[in-house]
């Protein structure tokens, strides 16, 4: 059998189908606490951060001007990939057909690769735009103190204290922040913890015997996200996701799609004899509001 035109055609029409439907049918969690940010024009891209937040005042005099150019949150694209070769041979003896679920896993791998990116903005945040750690006990937003951070364990106490804290955020002015806290997201490890704090009718008083109601069922939405694991198995996080901005900025610049060098004149077949697939992606994430997260950061 002879390396045609048309066997490549058909792999490459088949391996195409295969991709795309895999890609749509991923599931992810990234948009449950993310924004997305930037477009395929842009390599870079400029967050501004309000020295005041937004609020109506009422209007007496000249305009009040906020300045967006003080703090800047930059995020600049880096590039992903992923490649496969398969044998010519495979192609020759119409053996290809085995590797679709290789494709198909790119297909996964490639959507993924936004959840993995934001969730490593949590676990590792860079520094934020005032040098200091993302998660910190004493940012200041002007004369206000901002803390989202404890390393105190998940229980419905920690929860409680960590909503608290959130509602009572003030800004540079010390007005309200009103940040609402509506999504508590956490690794298979402490599921069921989260589960207990949210879901369950009653919970034991403080001597740990008496059954009472439960004043924190359904104060937030549970993420279990099984990229938390490992060394940050233990992690928490109470976040603000309902409004337009998010905790976590992802640049999406280009999604993951085949490409391949295929035909029987192509260098790959020619020199290595085999076909070449791949997949690329352009984007990054950013920790992008302390505000708006609040960590439970156990070691």
């Amino acid at each position: 059998m002879n390396l045609t035109t048309e066997k490549f055609a058909a792999m490459r029409i088949a391996y195409d189908m295969a991709f795309k439907a895999a890609f749509k049918a991923a599931p992810t969690v990234y948009e449950q606490f993310t924004m997305i940010v930037g477009d395929s024009a842009h390599t870079t891209v400029k967050l501004p951060f309000m020295e005041q937040f937004a609020c109506m005042r009422k209007w007496l005099g000249p305009r009040q001007i906020k300045n967006l150019e003080g703090k800047m949150i930059t995020m600049t694209e880096n590039a992903y990939e992923e490649t496969v070769g398969i044998k010519s041979r495979e192609i020759e003896t119409d053996n290809w057909g085995m590797y679709l679920p290789s494709i198909q896993q790119m297909a996964v791998s490639g959507k993924a690769l936004w959840d993995q990116l934001a969730i490593d903005a949590l676990l590792s945040p860079a520094a934020w735009i005032d040098k200091k750690a993302f998660f910190a006990t004493d940012r200041k937003y002007g004369k206000s103190t901002i803390c989202n951070k404890t390393t105190t364990a998940l229980s419905a106490a920690s929860f409680k204290l960590a909503r608290q804290t959130m509602l009572a955020y003030a800004g540079h002015a010390g007005e309200p922040i009103a940040v609402s806290p509506d999504t508590l997201m956490v690794g298979p490890a402490l599921e069921f913890t989260a589960r207990d704090i949210l879901e369950n009718d009653f919970e034991l008083d403080s001597s740990g015997k008496i059954a009472v109601r439960n004043t924190c069922k359904g104060l937030a939405k549970l993420i279990v996200n099984p990229r938390i694991t490992g060394d940050c198995a233990n992690y928490w996080f109470l976040m603000s996701c309902s409004g337009p901005i998010k905790p976590v900025a992802v640049q999406k610049s280009k999604e993951a799609t085949l490409v391949s060098k295929n035909r029987p004149d192509d260098e790959g077949v020619f020199m290595e004899d085999m076909a070449i697939f791949g997949t690329s992606a352009y984007g990054s994430a950013a920790a992008a509001f302390p505000h708006l997260v609040y960590g439970g950061i156990v070691e």
